[in-house]
């Protein structure tokens, strides 16, 4: 292939991830962006449930976060008179009168909890092209996508599905990476991208190996060539280096 048509490949890749992503986000922020969308929503993971007790207007939490507010035993004054009980806020610094004398009760400060950040992404992607540099009509890619059980779905591209999620995608070289059943008769391009964002819904050992797997039944179904990212043709030891790549990165993460 010529350097002007690596280049066009290449930057239909950057575009299809960059939309991918963006649209992933998009998804995340939906999920909990009102009360009427819930029924629509997948149940509630065994971490998300838990969250619920702390969203319950009914639940009632001391000035440390734990249980109820605790007992706390009353104060009386040098007359016998009961002080009545300050808010929780105000009880640290308030001071207690004790016969003549005045004694403040020292200030408890409790260190804010820290917030869990969000586990790092890792995008493996792979590219497919054919061997003479010429375009691949838009049935035979069809043709090669359902026989590896990949499923038109979201964006408009192909997904291999877990659930209902997507363990890895496959679009078009040419932005913005559609690849409509529909428009098939009309349509070619150069190549395809195959992109997985980690973490997903499957095992990332797994998700490589399937990845992988695939990308070598489309390229030989389409008389093409598996490239890694970087342009150069996939080696078996290249192979072997990307799934120790994504294995390494999930026991980091």
């Amino acid at each position: 292939m010529s350097p002007l048509q690596w280049a066009l490949l290449i930057f239909g890749v950057v575009a299809v991830i960059a939309v991918y992503l963006y649209s992933r986000r998009d998804r995340r922020a939906m999920e909990g962006s009102s009360e009427a969308d819930e029924p629509l929503l997948p149940p509630a993971r065994a971490k998300d449930r838990q969250l619920d007790i702390f969203n319950s207007e009914n639940q009632q939490f001391d000035e440390f976060g734990v249980g109820k507010p605790r007992r706390v035993a009353p104060s009386f004054d040098a007359a016998g008179v009961e002080i009545p009980a300050a808010e929780p806020e105000a009880a640290a610094a308030a001071p207690i009168e004790i016969g003549s004398g005045t004694r403040k009760t020292p200030t408890v400060t409790v260190a804010p909890r820290p917030v869990a950040s969000e586990k790092s992404e890792k995008i493996v992607s792979l590219l497919i092209a054919e061997r003479e540099g010429t375009h691949i009509l838009g049935g035979q890619i069809h043709d090669a996508l359902r026989a590896q059980h990949l499923e038109f779905g979201a964006r408009q591209i192909y997904h291999r599905l877990l659930k209902g999620e997507a363990v890895f995608s496959v679009a078009s070289l040419l932005k913005p990476g559609h690849l409509d059943p529909a428009l098939a008769n009309d349509f070619s391009t150069p190549g395809l991208t195959l992109f997985m964002v980690l973490p997903g819904p499957q095992k990332p050992a797994e998700a490589i190996r399937d990845m992988l797997t695939t990308a070598e039944r489309l390229a030989r179904a389409l008389n093409a060539e598996v490239y890694d990212a970087k342009r150069k043709p996939l080696s078996p030891g290249a192979a072997r280096n990307l799934q120790l790549e994504v294995e390494a990165w999930a026991a980091q993460n």
